[in-house]
């Protein structure tokens, strides 16, 4: 039997059940897992996570050529958190993101979804909820690693402010990883083609307009992001305090509030996802 077909062998008769919609949560949850285990099975989780490797290989080498001297762990630490927020985050999202609902559209798929005591709210809402915790999870797991191999033999690094970067960069791409899948989900529920959209809004408005030194910039999910880093190390020896000295300096201004980040950020989860929901309420498909 499967997992769609579990949903309707809970003990109940099954023609008064198909007359009534499961509770929310208990139907989202239960798409969630089996959505879960359907990912657990695809190449796609094998390909994100070679992917995920390559940060690490990238810490490994610098232990291995002795490069602490130039860049010292916390300097290390901060651009590779920007790596993350600014590239990894992204790809990450994107992959599982588009294909969390758009690709059982494309599919038909989804068809036998609607056929299940379940309403379309809580068929989004799952299948979006297992495609952020699995790419989050890819994200903070591939960051630990790289931790794990800049500390591990190597205890002088692990300084209060080391520990703190590390922790807050976990937090915040978690974060920026839950609010990218939402959006391309959304896209995926909304558009025909949505892989073109996509691409364009990641690598196009995101990448090139989150680096505009200007008030323009508050208006891509990046600069949210990399405003919540703060990195503790002072000065612009980074590229996340580069690009912050660069925007107060050109612009004269005192720097975004964090909780304003955080607000924004979650706003625009919330928002996307209910967006993605009522877009998957009013789509028809026809095989």
């Amino acid at each position: 039997m499967n997992g769609l077909g579990r949903l309707r062998a809970s003990g109940q008769p099954s023609a008064p059940a198909l007359e009534r919609t499961l509770p929310l949560a208990a139907a989202a949850f239960w798409i969630a897992w089996f959505s879960w285990r359907e990912m657990a099975r695809r190449r796609r989780l094998l390909a994100v996570a070679a992917v995920m490797l390559v940060p690490v290989a990238c810490t490994v080498a610098w232990r291995l050529l002795g490069s602490a001297q130039l860049f010292p762990a916390n300097v290390m630490l901060a651009n590779l958190s920007m790596l993350y927020l600014t590239f990894l985050t992204v790809l990450v999202s994107l992959a599982f993101g588009i294909t969390a609902v758009g690709e059982e559209i494309e599919e038909g798929t989804i068809i036998y979804y609607w056929t299940r005591p379940i309403g379309r709210s809580a068929i989004y809402i799952g299948r979006l909820v297992a495609a952020q915790t699995v790419a989050a999870a890819l994200l903070a797991l591939s960051l630990a690693a790289c931790f794990v191999v800049m500390t591990v033999g190597n205890s002088g690094v692990v300084t209060s402010r080391f520990v703190e970067l590390y922790a807050r960069s976990v937090a915040v791409v978690t974060l920026g990883c839950a609010v990218y899948t939402a959006i391309f989900a959304a896209m995926g529920a909304g558009l025909r083609r949505p892989l073109i959209a996509a691409l364009i809004y990641a690598f196009g408005w995101e990448a090139m307009t989150g680096l505009i030194p200007a008030r323009v910039q508050q208006l891509t999910v990046v600069f949210h992001l990399r405003n919540l880093v703060r990195n503790t190390e002072a000065g612009t020896s980074s590229f996340p305090n580069l690009l912050l000295e660069l925007l107060r300096q050109l612009r004269h201004e005192a720097p975004l509030p964090e909780w304003r980040s955080l607000v924004t950020l979650l706003l625009v989860m919330v928002v996307v996802t209910g967006l993605g929901a009522w877009l998957l309420r009013r789509k028809e498909i026809f095989r």
